[in-house]
């Protein structure tokens, strides 16, 4: 009998706040925080808007607040979200298990440091004609900047940073730098869980899109062509969220509250030059659903309209319908890295309020897309 996997804590830190329910209530009113940036100016891009986290503060959640100072955003926003995630199912390394039986997981993204941070280095690297100087960069480009530099640059320092923090010292693995591997990592912690090799997890992923460099990004990318060509399209956004993942029985054991069980995930990679909507279609296939109408979709529609096309039609194809559909990132803006954690964990809280089978819907930029089905414990 295949190991049955629950999630007990839901950590989540979004530009809608930090209270799952509360965070779902508010997407469900249509309440919506998208708007123009207050940090830098947009004009240059062709996309106006972003949605950012409004006074977040790092200090509740590190007790040692000299490492504050080693962090970048991302690392503070992930380190809330697991300790908010572990809170909420009462697990505390140590005691409902031990360090090395808690695994960590997680989606980070590459969208750099805000251009504040970097100007010091370019200035100083650069020649007379403002173009880059290597011999300037080694001889000056690199005293001008702090040496903690390198613990904001580094892909990996989000999740060691929550390792130290939450005593984590259980299997770990990053992935970066879109939604889909954020559902990996959902993905990496189920099958820890099913072998035995863990006896709880952490996954789910962090991510900020909210400044120059991460917009540059973006732009380079090509993912504001839907703002370009119908001036509409997605908003950048920034957050982390987080999920405890653990065995039925490990958590009926211990007294945990279960929101909901994973029923079923499908992974696929989006070939190139293949159309989405038919990975999306193969996506929903490997899921293997019922006929029978869900309880509720999260949908993975952003606002770009060629993406929303394409889910929309994977959806149609497949005779796949619910009488509750939420869009989250149309009102909490796009996470990417940290999205599938957001989107699973909307799920389990409607899996747990309606019962039956919710869909969480991990589509997003990338190759990997990814679809999960929760349903009431």
């Amino acid at each position: 009998m295949r190991t049955r996997i629950v999630i007990t804590g839901i950590g989540m830190v979004t530009p809608l706040g930090q209270n799952p329910p509360e965070i779902l209530r508010a997407i469900e009113s249509g309440r919506s925080v998208i708007a123009p940036p207050t940090r830098f100016d947009v004009s240059p891009f062709a996309c106006p808007v972003c949605a950012e986290i409004k006074d977040f503060q790092p200090q509740p959640y590190v007790a040692e607040g000299k490492m504050i100072r080693l962090m970048n955003r991302e690392a503070q926003l992930a380190v809330a979200a697991a300790h908010l995630a572990l809170g909420d199912a009462r697990v505390k390394s140590g005691e409902a298990y031990a360090p090395d039986e808690i695994a960590l997981f997680g989606a980070i993204g590459l969208a750099g440091l805000p251009l504040a941070e970097i100007i010091p280095l370019v200035k100083a690297s650069s020649g007379p004609d403002g173009r880059f100087d290597p011999g300037r960069f080694g001889q000056a480009g690199l005293r001008a900047v702090s040496p903690i530099l390198s613990f904001k640059i580094l892909s990996n320092m989000p999740l060691c940073f929550v390792s130290i923090c939450e005593n984590i010292r259980g299997p770990n693995g990053i992935y970066t730098p879109w939604e889909g591997q954020g559902a990996q990592a959902v993905e990496t912690a189920i099958r820890a869980l099913e072998s035995g090799e863990a006896g709880c997890a952490l996954a789910g992923g962090c991510d900020v899109k909210t400044h120059e460099l991460a917009f540059l990004s973006l732009e380079q990318h090509g993912l504001f062509a839907s703002w370009q060509e119908d001036h509409v399209g997605m908003a950048p956004g920034e957050g982390a969220v987080f999920l405890v993942l653990e065995t039925a029985e490990r958590a009926i054991a211990r007294g945990a509250r279960i929101y909901a069980q994973v029923s079923g995930l499908s992974l696929r990679t989006h070939p190139s030059g293949a159309r989405r909507a038919d990975t999306f279609d193969e996506v929903f296939k490997g899921l293997h659903l019922p006929p029978e109408p869900l309880s509720a979709l999260v949908a993975a529609d952003n606002g770009d309209v060629s993406s929303g096309k394409d889910e929309q039609q994977a959806l149609s194809s497949g005779k796949i319908t619910a009488p509750t559909v939420i869009h989250p990132k149309k009102q909490a803006g796009d996470l990417f890295a940290a999205a599938a954690g957001l989107q699973v964990g909307l799920a389990a809280l409607l899996a747990a309020r309606h019962g039956g089978r919710v869909l969480a819907n991990c589509f997003g930029y990338g190759s990997e897309q990814a679809a999960l089905v929760l349903e009431a414990p």
